[in-house]
C-alpha cells in the first residue's frame, strides 16, 4: 500500500514540475476510437485516461480480440500499436507449413518446409505476418541451379553492404543499406534466382523542415526539445500555431512525412 501512494505521490510531483505530458488524440492506424467525435473535447487526456477502441476488418488487438482499451501514460498511449494484422493459415503452393495455427498476428513467423527442387522467394525456411499479410508470400518456387546473376541493381541513395562482385551464383543474396536519413522500403536482402534478382528495395527521402516552411505556414514546434529539422519517412512532428493564430479546419497538427512530402498544417489569423 505504501509503495502504491509513493508511485502517485511521484506522479502528482512530476506532473506539479510539469514533466508529464498529456496525450493528444491518437490517431490509430488500421482503427479507431469508439464514439470518436463524443471524446474529441477530451484531449489533451491526462495520464491514467482510456479510451474504448475498435480495430477494422484483418486486424486484432494484442490479445486477439477487435476492440479494447488504449490508456495515456508518461510515455505517451498504450499499446504504442494498438491494431496489428491478423493472417490466417496459409496454403502453401509446393511445400507444406510446419506449424498449423488457425491464424498469427503481425510479427510472428511460421516455418515452411518446400518440396525438393523449390524454395521460398526469399532463400530462407519462414514466411512472416505483416501488416501487408504473409511476406515472402506462401510460395515455394522451383530452383534453377545453373543460371548465375551479374552484380545487384542500384538503388538511389542507398548501396549493397557487400563489395560487389561480376558474378553471382544461384541463390546467392546480397543487403542493401540506405544514406542517413534515408529509409528502406521493401526487403533489404534480394536474392539471384533464374539469372534474375529479386525485387531490390527503395530508399525513401527525409523531410526537410526550414524556418520558411514555418512562417509560411504560421506554425511552430510543438515541444521545444522534440524539434528537428530533418525527419524520416514515416516520422510524424508535431507543430502548434504560432500566437494569435488557429488552426484551418479539417487539419491535422500531427502530419507524417512520406517519402519526403509532408502536408503542413496551415494557421490563419484569429480575429
Amino acid at each position: 500500500m505504501l509503495l502504491l501512494a509513493n508511485v502517485f505521490l511521484s506522479l502528482w510531483l512530476s506532473t506539479a514540475k510539469g514533466e508529464v505530458k498529456p496525450c493528444d488524440f491518437p490517431h490509430i492506424k488500421n482503427g479507431g476510437l469508439y464514439h470518436e467525435g463524443k471524446y474529441r473535447a477530451y484531449f489533451p487526456a491526462s495520464v491514467g485516461k482510456q479510451f474504448s477502441y475498435y480495430c477494422k476488418r484483418g486486424f486484432v488487438i494484442h490479445s486477439g480480440t477487435h476492440w479494447g482499451y488504449i490508456r495515456c501514460t508518461t510515455q505517451g498511449w498504450e499499446p504504442a500499436v494498438p491494431c496489428l494484422r491478423q493472417c490466417s493459415f496459409p496454403y502453401v503452393d509446393h511445400g507444406v507449413l510446419l506449424e498449423r495455427k488457425a491464424s498469427y498476428v503481425q510479427d510472428q513467423s511460421a516455418k515452411v518446409k518446400c518440396y525438393s527442387g523449390y524454395r521460398l522467394p526469399n532463400g530462407q525456411d519462414t514466411i512472416t505476418c505483416t501488416e501487408n499479410g504473409w511476406s515472402p508470400q506462401p510460395k515455394c518456387i522451383r530452383v534453377n541451379s545453373t543460371k548465375t546473376c551479374g552484380p545487384p541493381p542500384p538503388i538511389d541513395n542507398g548501396d549493397i553492404t557487400s563489395f560487389p562482385l561480376p558474378v553471382y551464383a544461384p541463390l546467392s543474396s546480397v543487403e542493401y543499406q540506405c544514406q542517413s536519413l534515408y529509409r528502406l522500403q521493401g526487403n533489404k536482402k534480394i536474392t539471384c534466382r533464374n539469372g534474375e534478382w529479386s525485387e531490390k528495395p527503395k530508399c525513401l527521402h527525409p523531410c526537410i523542415v526550414s524556418e520558411g516552411i514555418l512562417e509560411t505556414h504560421n506554425i511552430i514546434f510543438r515541444w521545444r526539445e522534440k524539434q528537428k529539422r530533418y525527419y524520416e519517412s514515416g516520422e510524424m512532428q508535431e507543430f502548434r500555431c504560432k500566437n494569435g493564430y488557429h488552426l484551418a479546419a479539417s487539419q491535422t497538427l500531427n502530419p507524417v512525412c512520406n517519402d519526403g512530402h509532408i502536408v503542413y498544417p496551415t494557421c490563419t489569423k484569429s480575429h
